[in-house]
C-alpha cells in the first residue's frame, strides 16, 4: 500500500472533508536544508536513546458501514468510524475518497474526498458522507471508501464498503417463497455462527461476529432484548448480564448506558466459552471493553461490549443475519420497533426473524409480513405432529424456514413422552424440501453430528463452533473427516 509523506501537504477539515486550510512549506537553500535535517535527526536520535522510548505504528481500521437513506428532505449522514489500536505521539493522517459500486454519486450520495486528522493521544475519528434520500422502492445500494494513512498507522484494509439501506419499500403483503433463497438445493449447509460462536469467540460481541464472518460463517445468529429505555441490544440471556459480563441484572431493567458500560468478554476463555474457574490471566480479552487493555489489531474497545442491533446491522450489511426475538414485556412496542429498524436497513430476505414464542411471532408478522420468519415453536409442533401421523408436512407459506433441534431432548416438556424422540430424520428433511421448506438445525457442536447432518442434506447448521464446522466444509465432499478438522 502507498503511504502518505509526513507531514502531509494539506490538512482538510470540516464536513465531507472540504479543504479549508493548506500547510505551506517554505523552501530553504539546499545546504541549509541538509544541515537542518541532520540536526533534527541527531536530536531525535539522542532523545530516543535518552528516553528509551520507541513507538510502533498503530493498526488502523475503518469498518464497513450501513445506514438508511432517509427521505428527500432529510439530512442523513453515514459515518465511517476510524479506529486506532493504540494512541500515537504524533497525529495520524487518513486520506480518503469515495467511489461508486451500485450507488450513483450525486443521486444517492455526495462524492467525498479529504483528510481526517486523528490528534496525538486520540484513538478514533470519523469520516462523514452525506446520503441523498428519496421515496423510490429500490434495492440497497453501495459505494466504496478508499483510504491511505501516514506512516505511523498501518491500515488493516485498503477500503471499506458502505451500504445505503432502502427504507421506502412497502411491507403490507406477505413474501413469496418461490424461489426460496435459504434452500441449498443439495449443496453444503449454511454455517450459522450461534451468538457469533459461543465457544470460539466472546459471544454476542461485534468482535465475535466479525471473526466468525472472516472465518467463513454464512449466517450470524443473534438474540435481541429491549432495554428499559427502549433500545434494542444483542444478548442471549433473559436472566441477565451476569453470565458473560462483569455486571449483574436483567437487560429489561437496565438503560443502554448501563448495558454498554459492561465488559462482554469478561468471562470468556478461547476454545471453551464462558468459564468462571480460571486464573485471571487466562481471560485474555478481559479489560478491552473498559480500556484497561489494548484491543487486537483491527478492533476497538466497543467491539467487546454488548452491541445494539443498529450497530450490528450497520456493520454486517453484506452478511446474512438470523435475529431471534425474545418475549415481549408489553411496554415498549418491541415487535413494531424491530420491524421498523429492519425495514429501514432494507433487510427483508437476506435475514430471518426467529422466535420460540408464537404470540411474539404473530405480532411481528402482523406489522411486517414481508420479512422472512421461521416457524415458531407451536406452529412447528403442530406440523411435526401431522408429519408423525401421515409422513407428510403441510405447507406453511407464512414462514420461510424450519429451525429445529435434532431430537426432542432440546425442547423439554413441549413434546410429551420420550425426550430422545428424533426430529431430524432423512424422511423429515425430504418432506420439508417437498414443500419448499429449508431445514436449519440447532445447536450442533460435535463434529460427528455435523458430518451426519451434512450427509443428511440439511440446509443450515447452527453451532457454537463455527470454526470447526467451516473446517469440515472446506474439506472435499466425500472426503470429510473429523480427524482432519480443526478442533
Amino acid at each position: 500500500m502507498r503511504t502518505l509523506e509526513w507531514p502531509p501537504a494539506a490538512i482538510l477539515i470540516g464536513e465531507r472533508g472540504r479543504q479549508s486550510m493548506m500547510h505551506r512549506k517554505k523552501r530553504l537553500p539546499v545546504i541549509t536544508a541538509l544541515i537542518f535535517s541532520l540536526g533534527i535527526l541527531q536530536a531525535c536520535s539522542g532523545s530516543s536513546a535518552d528516553n528509551g522510548e520507541s513507538f510502533q505504528p498503530s493498526s488502523l481500521t475503518v469498518n464497513p458501514m450501513a445506514r438508511p437513506e432517509g427521505g428527500p428532505d432529510e439530512a442523513s449522514i453515514l459515518r465511517f468510524r476510524v479506529t486506532l489500536t493504540e494512541p500515537q505521539p504524533r497525529a495520524v493522517t487518513v486520506r480518503y475518497a469515495t467511489s461508486a459500486i451500485t450507488a450513483i454519486p450525486g443521486e444517492d450520495y455526495l462524492d467525498t474526498s479529504g483528510e481526517l486528522i486523528i490528534p496525538p493521544g486520540a484513538l478514533d475519528g470519523s469520516i462523514e458522507v452525506e446520503l441523498i434520500g428519496d421515496t423510490e422502492e429500490e434495492p440497497n445500494e453501495s459505494f466504496l471508501l478508499s483510504f491511505e494513512t501516514s506512516k505511523n498507522a498501518t491500515p488493516t484494509a485498503e477500503s471499506a464498503r458502505a451500504t445505503i439501506g432502502n427504507d421506502d419499500s412497502r411491507c403490507d403483503a406477505a413474501f413469496d417463497k418461490l424461489p426460496n433463497p435459504w434452500l441449498v438445493n443439495g449443496g453444503d449447509p449454511l454455517n450459522f455462527a450461534h451468538r457469533g460462536g459461543v465457544t470460539d469467540f466472546p459471544e454476542n460481541t461485534l468482535y465475535a461476529y466479525t471473526e466468525a464472518a472472516l472465518a467463513g460463517a454464512d449466517v450470524l445468529e443473534m438474540d435481541v432484548f429491549q432495554t428499559s429505555d427502549n433500545h434494542l441490544v444483542v444478548l442471549h440471556d433473559a436472566a441477565g448480564v451476569g453470565r458473560t459480563t462483569n455486571g449483574d441484572g436483567a437487560i429489561v431493567d437496565m438503560t443502554l448506558a448501563e448495558v454498554q458500560a459492561l465488559d462482554a468478554a469478561y468471562w470468556f476463555i478461547p476454545g471453551e466459552g464462558t468459564r468462571r474457574d480460571r486464573d485471571p490471566d487466562d481471560y485474555i480479552f478481559r479489560g478491552i471493553a473498559t480500556g484497561e487493555k489494548a484491543p487486537p489489531p483491527g478492533y476497538s474497545a466497543t467491539d467487546f461490549r454488548i452491541p445494539t442491533l443498529p450497530e450490528a446491522l450497520s456493520r454486517f450489511a453484506d452478511h446474512r443475519i438470523n435475529v431471534e426475538l425474545k418475549q415481549d414485556d408489553g411496554e415498549g412496542a418491541y415487535e413494531q420497533q424491530m420491524a421498523d429498524l429492519l425495514l429501514s436497513f432494507g433487510r427483508r430476505t437476506d435475514l430471518i426473524v426467529a422466535t420460540f414464542d408464537d404470540e411474539v411471532s404473530a405480532k411481528f408478522k402482523a406489522v411486517a409480513p414481508c420479512i422472512y420468519t421461521s416457524l415458531p415453536l407451536g406452529v412447528g409442533l403442530d406440523i411435526f405432529a401431522v408429519f408423525l401421523g401421515t409422513g407428510v408436512l403441510p405447507e406453511v407459506p407464512q414462514h420461510i424456514a424450519a429451525q429445529i433441534p435434532p431430537d426432542a431432548n432440546q425442547i423439554g416438556d413441549e413434546i410429551p413422552g420420550d425426550d430422545s424422540l428424533p426430529i431430524v430424520t432423512p424422511e423429515l428433511v425430504a418432506a420439508a424440501h417437498a414443500v419448499n421448506m429449508p431445514v436449519q438445525v440447532w445447536t450442533i457442536n460435535a463434529c460427528e453430528d455435523m458430518l451426519w447432518l451434512i450427509e443428511l442434506g440439511v440446509d443450515g447448521i447452527m453451532t457454537d463452533r463455527p470454526l470447526l464446522l467451516e473446517s469440515l466444509l472446506q474439506q472435499p465432499p466425500g472426503e470429510r473427516r473429523c480427524e482432519q478438522a480443526a478442533t
